[in-house]
């Protein structure tokens, strides 16, 4: 009798290395998503995982790339790539976390899995050899392997579909362009592909099944956890009554006894000048709090990431490209300054809370009268 899903354990799925590097991530169990997506990936198909943010995604293509990379005889060569370098570094991080946990099983026997990235980068053995190449499509594509046995694609709809993204974010053609040219080298070689990402409308899924038919697709059918809540408030005038209103928002939820407020605070704002704006205007309102600001244009970006993680800071104002899948674990309060441009880019911004089983509050600033951005965001969304 096949084994229930919700009995898998990773001792079940993969290399007893891997299984102790994910124990010291403190991760013990795959959840329903990884338990379906995994199999899939280790038996060699191309798998399509859409999946609610925080939801573990990238194990769904990163465990069975390195089971492959443990387990293969022959030289092997896998590359996942992100569309932007902050979340390249986050996907980095965690594969050299789980790399460091099975070398000491080649040191005796074997090559090593080499994994080359923006952070961890060295000189590329192309003779024989286990390597994994991890950054954005850009960066791996001056690196270009001569052959590729698994490519991984993280955020795939927006590297691989049209989408609405602000002008600022220019770097986007060429991520997709690089991309195209990846898929393309892996294509002719019959490799292994993972697409990942955590909405999907349905002309988009239309869009990539009948481009990769082979495609064994993943997904939950909500979008947004059920420990999430939204709120909508509404202003009526101009960007001062705006900002009046988001003063108003973030005094009212210094008074609620709630988790929410107990944890970090990230805005949204459409364009770099707008975030830059909302962060000077908020630390002359705030001298108590750390705020920090992060778009398309930061420098220290990394600087800023980590120390808005680790909790050294309360706000965060940011694009969504800016932080488009990072993992933020203390944010509880996502506030909408500006609403997203479209379904795809909401979820990916009310999903930087609620993650891991957390609880979290999403609040979007709506101008009086617009109904139908209102729609757009909140009825596609009710798990």
């Amino acid at each position: 009798m096949a084994k229930s899903l919700s009995s898998l354990t990773f001792k079940q799925l993969v290399h007893p290395d891997l299984v102790r590097g994910l124990q010291s991530l403190g991760i013990s169990a795959p959840n329903s998503i990884q338990a379906k997506a995994i199999p899939l990936g280790l038996s060699g198909r191309d798998v399509l995982v859409c999946a609610q943010t925080g939801s573990g995604k990238t194990f769904t293509f990163l465990l069975p790339i390195l089971q492959r990379l443990l387990t293969e005889t022959e030289s092997t060569t896998a590359v996942i790539v992100a569309p932007t370098d902050q979340l390249a570094h986050q996907v980095a991080a965690v594969a050299q976390h789980l790399v460091s946990s099975c070398q000491k099983r080649y040191k005796k026997n074997g090559r090593p899995i080499e994994l080359y990235s923006k952070d961890f980068e060295g000189p590329v053995d192309a003779i024989g050899g286990r390597h994994l190449f991890v950054g954005t499509p850009t960066f791996v594509s001056k690196h270009m392997p001569s052959k590729i046995h698994m490519l991984a694609i993280d955020e795939a709809d927006l590297l691989l579909c049209e989408s609405q993204v602000h002008e600022s974010y220019l770097d986007l053609a060429n991520q997709r362009c690089a991309a195209e040219e990846l898929l393309r080298a892996t294509r002719s070689m019959d490799s292994q592909l993972f697409l990942a990402m955590a909405h999907l409308t349905d002309q988009r899924e239309e869009e990539l099944l009948a481009r990769f038919p082979s495609m064994q697709q993943v997904g939950h059918t909500g979008v947004l956890v059920p420990t999430l809540r939204q709120c909508f408030h509404y202003f009526k005038g101009d960007e001062d009554a705006k900002t009046a209103k988001l003063l108003w928002i973030l005094a009212e939820a210094e008074k609620e006894e709630l988790e929410c407020v107990n944890g970090a605070t990230l805005i949204f704002a459409a364009s770099p000048a707008k975030v830059e704006h909302l962060q000077v205007l908020l630390a002359s309102e705030k001298p108590g709090f750390k705020i920090l600001s992060l778009h398309e244009n930061s420098k220290s970006v990394q600087e800023v990431s980590e120390c808005f993680r680790s909790g050294t800071a309360q706000v965060l104002v940011a694009t969504d490209m800016s932080v488009r899948g990072l993992d933020f674990p203390l944010v509880r309060h996502v506030i909408l300054y500006d609403l997203p441009v479209d379904a795809t880019a909401f979820v990916h911004c009310a999903g930087r809370t609620a993650r891991s089983g957390n609880t979290g509050l999403v609040t979007c600033i709506v101008e009086a009268g617009d109904h139908d951005r209102v729609i757009l965001m909140a009825k596609p969304y009710t798990p």
